[in-house]
């Protein structure tokens, strides 16, 4: 198939799972094309395959990969839309799928009307605070309920998140839910310590792009009880917004020597599989790629109760569950986990077994039968057109609409 694929750039959820799904389309010899405002933050791009077509010149972008920018300037969404309208065009694109709400939402329609018997079937993934946020907001939200029925078809990242997008934008059936997904064959448990390290502590691990949804200085509270109860240490992936406060934080209770920042990475699977429990403190989440990916090395997880996360993290089982803001239920689950190892190494093997169930083949897989079922249907609809569309005539014959 002939696909294309619209994301940000970001350090976030949306933007890797649309560039991890764009390289397993490549690998699977599908013809994928990427299209982004500036080059997305990550390791993929050494793939091949994946032709990635953007506004902005990397050398020219001046913006931190934690920010998600949705704002574009208005000459660069034109752009952006006259790039995509003519390399959909030249390639024949059959599906073009969008991930994250805003602005690719409306590029996708002007897309299509511009287009239009042409046009390839539109999918759209909503994946986290394009509702949460955007879809609440009254201006833009009301606009997204307009234009996402309009879209061949809809789809999210768990069963919570259909239901809420459902209520939200009013849409008369819940997107179909496709999980996020982990290439277990990158994030495994790893015995051996690789970077030389010593670990003579449990290691608890906190990844994200540090924005107001994730709740890091709560993270950092979290971290300082569990610190006052016995010995620990924290590794800080990512960087973002909240990153001068949690730092405050650790300074303010005199604990900054345990507490390790490794900032943006490209690759956290080697990282991951060397800590014993992650750490996440989220107000909402569609899903959390990062707990899946934790799990899936064997790594317990700690997680508020919200959104998409108890459909990761098995309470009780792959680690356990706080209300937002429950800090000490939060420090009391960490503690348990972390000075009872059989029970961690418990919890670990069966967060590695639930991660499973996330395999990166299945998944892509449900994917691909999405594509081709809105393929055919874009087919049939263009053939009814163009049949509608001739002049009647009489005589012995007949049409067969395919």
């Amino acid at each position: 198939m002939r696909i294309g694929i619209l994301c940000h750039a970001s350090f976030g959820g949306s933007a890797r799972v649309a560039t991890e799904l764009a390289i397993g389309l490549a690998q699977r010899q599908h013809q994928v094309h990427l299209f982004s405002r500036t080059v997305p933050f990550g390791q993929w791009i050494q793939s091949t395959g994946v032709k990635v077509h953007t506004v902005v010149p990397e050398w020219a972008n001046g913006e931190h990969p934690a920010c998600l920018i949705t704002n574009w300037p208005s000459e660069d969404l034109d752009i952006f839309i006259a790039q995509v309208v003519r390399i959909v065009a030249r390639e024949k694109i059959e599906v073009l799928h969008f991930h994250y709400a805003v602005p690719f939402a409306r590029a996708a329609l002007m897309i299509q009307r511009r287009l239009g018997t042409q046009a390839p079937a539109i999918v759209g993934t909503l994946h986290g605070t394009d509702v949460s946020v955007y879809g609440c907001d009254p201006q833009i939200g009301s606009y997204l309920a307009k234009i996402l029925p309009k879209m061949a078809a809809l789809t999210t990242v768990s069963n919570n998140y259909a239901q809420f997008s459902q209520n939200v934008f009013q849409l008369p059936k819940p997107p179909q839910v496709i999980y996020n997904y982990v290439d277990l064959s990158r994030f495994r448990p790893q015995e051996n310590r690789i970077l030389g390290i010593s670990h003579t502590k449990p290691r608890l691990v906190h990844v994200s792009n540090f924005r107001p949804v994730k709740n890091a200085p709560c993270m950092a509270r979290i971290f300082v009880g569990i610190r006052q109860q016995m010995a620990a240490e924290l590794w800080l992936i990512g960087d973002g917004p909240d990153m001068d406060q949690v730092r405050a934080i650790f300074k303010e209770n005199g604990i900054e020597q345990d507490v390790h920042y490794w900032g943006l990475q490209r690759e956290v699977a080697p990282l991951l599989a060397q800590t014993d429990l992650m750490l996440l403190t989220s107000l909402n989440e569609s899903f959390s790629l990062v707990a899946l990916e934790a799990m899936a090395c064997g790594v317990p997880v700690v997680s508020t109760n919200v959104g998409g996360l108890p459909e990761v993290v098995l309470d009780g089982i792959t680690g356990g569950h706080f209300n937002p803001g429950d800090e000490a239920r939060a420090i009391k689950l960490g503690v348990d986990i972390l000075t009872n190892p059989p029970r961690q190494r418990q919890m670990g093997v069966a967060a590695r077994r639930h991660a499973q169930t996330f395999d990166r083949a299945a998944i892509i897989s449900q994917y691909e039968t999405l594509y081709r079922t809105q393929r055919l249907e874009r087919v049939q609809t263009g053939m009814m057109t163009y049949i509608q569309r001739q002049p009647a005539f009489s005589g012995v014959g007949r049409v067969i609409a395919m």
